[in-house]
């Protein structure tokens, strides 16, 4: 039987946002649009029309939740198909830590916001 618990490191927020991803190992990459769906201190999950090769890094300019802009590096782990949308699930890497505490920071207000309104 499966383990249904949460394997994930760091809890995933909700973040509805259309982005451009470009490859970085291919110079003549076009900027690939995707729906981030998630995001948490350690990377998204996205969805995609195109099919993204796992193990690829990309590059994208994420807009959070303040209206600040992180520039991520993201390594795609994780690739499935749901109801013909390729879904997929990506670390960061090399990304600075002063992004990586915007997202901190959001994650404390929400964990702060939902024990407020129980």
């Amino acid at each position: 039987m499966a383990d249904s618990k949460e394997k994930r490191k760091y809890k995933r927020m909700e973040l509805s946002l259309k982005v451009y991803m470009t490859r970085v190992d291919d110079e003549a990459s076009l900027g690939i649009p995707v729906e981030v769906l998630d995001i948490s201190r350690a990377g998204i999950g996205f969805a995609c029309e195109q099919e993204l090769e796992g193990g690829s890094i990309y590059k994208a300019n994420i807009k959070i939740w303040t209206g600040d802009v992180i520039t991520a590096f993201i390594n795609v782990v994780r690739v499935a198909s749901k109801n013909g949308k390729h879904m997929y699930g990506g670390i960061f890497v090399g990304m600075p830590e002063s992004d990586w505490c915007r997202i901190s920071i959001y994650e404390t207000y929400q964990e702060m916001e939902a024990e407020n309104n129980k």
